[in-house]
């Protein structure tokens, strides 16, 4: 059926786009985890490396992320924050500003959860052996915490691609917003958005298969990290 919607043309409006719509919830999604990623492990740091006060705040931020809605914090980072510091943002930049400071508080949780796995007689040993304090976490703890949180990891990429077609909120065209532009186009609702989630299945699936390909290759490197 797709096969003749496409050679009739009326599929076309989605084909047009939906390279650049996927390259740009890729590109979005992955630069936003990665920012997420290095945030969140500051936090983490924050968290349980400095005073009652640090960890507070960090608590507290932790708390705003995940008690308040993506979209609202979206809105903000778009309409509000370039008022406030004074500076014109593009679209695109809103969106991948507000996704990583999402999922920066998420995978501050995930990794506190995969260090309290860790046994404390670990930090004592490499401190007794004479290592400093930034010494312990690179080369003793995140290497394990990494690994034992490659799977949630994974999922919380899972979950910010999903939220990325949020961005069509405020005009980024990705994945999402090329399917209802070609929605309104074409009148075909049904066919767009299956087309669109197939679309959607594959860059998750592909995700998954990476992640599990890595953490194969980290239990290797770390064959006693359990």
């Amino acid at each position: 059926m797709i096969e003749i919607l496409t050679a009739h043309g009326a599929l076309k409006p989605l084909f047009d786009g939906l390279l650049q719509g996927a390259g740009t919830t890729l590109y979005t999604s992955c630069v936003a985890f990665l920012l997420g990623l290095a945030f969140g492990v500051m936090l983490l740091a924050v968290r349980v490396g400095t005073g009652r006060v640090g960890s507070a705040l960090v608590m507290l931020y932790v708390s705003a992320i995940r008690g308040t809605p993506l979209l609202i914090q979206l809105l903000i980072a778009y309409y509000v924050l370039p008022t406030l510091i004074g500076l014109s943002i593009t679209p695109a930049a809103a969106g991948i500003l507000a996704l990583s400071l999402n999922t920066a508080a998420y995978i501050c949780e995930i990794l506190r959860g995969a260090l309290g796995t860790i046994p404390d007689g670990q930090r004592a040993a490499a401190s007794a052996l004479g290592m400093r304090t930034l010494q312990i976490w690179r080369y003793v703890l995140l290497p394990q915490v990494f690994y034992r949180a490659v799977p949630p990891l994974t999922s919380e990429f899972t979950v910010l691609l999903k939220a990325s077609s949020l961005l069509s909120i405020i005009a980024v065209t990705e994945l999402a917003t090329v399917a209802r532009n070609a929605t309104l186009q074409s009148d075909l609702p049904l066919q767009v958005f299956a087309a669109t989630a197939v679309v959607y299945f594959i860059i998750l699936f592909c995700a998954s298969s990476v992640s599990r390909m890595f953490e194969r290759r980290i239990s290797r490197v770390l064959p006693n990290v359990h």
